[in-house]
């Protein structure tokens, strides 16, 4: 599953220090006492989980925040329903501000101070702390690899599952990582499409990660314009010229939301259309129609793909009770609703059946076990199944599944399932290797 976030420079110069989230927000209320006792006859202990979210981030409160939603959700619901065996889940928020001190200042606290057994559905820009998480065997479940962490560090889990080393010593398979191209393929085979551009940012992980579209797509046989503009004076109108000039049909980009309504802005008004307009998993969510409201050409061709069930798929009790849970705790959420959220809760409930497996003794040695069971797991059918255990390097063609949507009904519509089971929605493609 590629990693599919931009970090721009801006983020970069951030360096705020760690802070407890808004107890308003986030605490949770009062919940019902525990069954079952302690050898004392008090109730039993609650089990102590940490969420470490980079909320107030220079990119703003809702840029990595959905996670942390979604696994509030779900523990206020489990908890309202007995907890797990017993036992009620306390959750500790801290929010990291997007810097690697901070970030530090908040795993450090959530270790040492609150104990807590595990990490759960993290989302750092900047995960600095990783080093320290991994030394003191603090299982961390299903957290948004935003961070190259994920695939350095033993007992770090993200959330779309791993079959790298991870012995802590270098990233992917010494050094070398893949990436496969089930996305460009799906756009060949179910819509005939063969150019494409990608349009980046003239910044270091911007620029980097365009490289690896472009060799995907060139991977799938795509013609592919690829486009640079300045981060600070973006010239779109050239890159729309350009795309005309082309015929651009597939259209990827490694910017954030300003940098796409602007681009779209300008093909707008250079009359270039296209037929998709892919973006990624962080950008699903419900405010893409007034993101895109005064650019209907590309909101009428935007799509998004992940390995994670649509968060508007409510025909799926897991999804379903995903939304009711979000209804009840968080209801001001309701038009603010992301498919981070939805991973959020995936990550909860990966963490609740690990627990549930422990039995009595919640403890981290039983939760590294469960998460690197042979078994694949599919957080209830919210995950294309996935897991932990260490493969070699892949080589040849590599079955790879994902789940499609596509924004319908203008600024009010919401996203659409373009495919009848991401179970299924499956290609035989290359991985093709590449260097952070």
């Amino acid at each position: 599953m590629m990693v599919l976030l931009l970090a721009t420079a801006a983020v970069l110069l951030n360096a705020a220090c760690g802070s407890r989230l808004p107890e308003r927000d986030f605490t949770a209320p009062p919940a019902a006492a525990a069954s079952g006792s302690a050898s004392g006859g008090g109730p039993l202990p609650p089990i102590t989980v940490g969420i470490v979210t980079s909320v107030s981030s220079v990119l703003g409160t809702e840029a990595f925040s959905g996670p942390l939603y979604g696994a509030q959700a779900f523990f206020r619901a489990l908890n309202a329903k007995g907890g797990i065996g017993g036992r009620q889940v306390k959750v500790v928020t801290c929010d990291d501000s997007g810097s690697g001190s901070g970030n530090q200042a908040c795993v450090h606290t959530l270790i040492d101070r609150d104990h807590v057994v595990a990490l759960v559905a993290t989302s750092a820009l900047d995960y600095a702390g990783a080093p320290y998480v991994s030394a003191q065997g603090v299982p961390d479940i299903g957290g948004e690899p935003i961070d190259s962490a994920y695939d350095r560090y033993p007992h770090l889990y993200q959330i779309g599952g791993s079959s790298e080393p991870r012995d802590g010593k270098s990233l992917g398979w010494n050094g070398v990582q893949y990436a496969t191209t089930e996305v460009y393929r799906y756009f060949t085979q179910k819509l005939g499409l063969r150019s494409a551009a990608v349009v980046a940012y003239n910044q270091a992980d911007s620029a980097r990660y365009a490289a690896q579209l472009v060799q995907g797509l060139k991977a799938e046989g795509y013609q592919v314009l690829s486009q640079t503009v300045d981060f600070a004076l973006p010239n779109f109108g050239a890159v729309a010229a350009q795309m005309k000039a082309h015929g651009t049909q597939l259209l990827l980009d490694a910017m954030d939301t300003r940098g796409n309504v602007a681009l779209c802005q300008a093909m707008a008004a250079a009359g270039v259309t296209v037929a998709a307009k892919v973006t990624n998993v962080q950008n699903w969510n419900a405010q893409a129609g007034a993101d895109y409201q005064s650019v209907p050409g590309c909101l009428d061709a935007l799509w998004v793909t992940s390995g994670s069930r649509s968060y508007e798929d409510v025909r799926y009790p897991a999804v379903a009770a995903f939304r009711a849970a979000m209804k009840r705790y968080f209801p001001s959420r309701e038009g603010k609703l992301s498919q981070w959220e939805l991973e959020g809760w995936a990550a909860a409930q990966w963490f609740a059946d690990a627990a549930g497996s422990c039995g009595a003794q919640v403890d981290r040695a039983c939760l590294d076990r469960y998460m690197q069971r042979p078994q694949p797991y599919d957080a209830h059918g919210l995950l294309i199944p996935t897991g932990f255990t260490p493969k070699p390097a892949p080589t040849g063609p590599q079955k790879a599944c994902l789940d499609v949507a596509r924004w319908q009904g203008g600024a009010n519509g919401g996203w659409v399932t373009q495919v009848q089971d991401m179970d299924t929605d499956c290609f035989e493609v290359p991985a093709l290797p590449y260097r952070s």
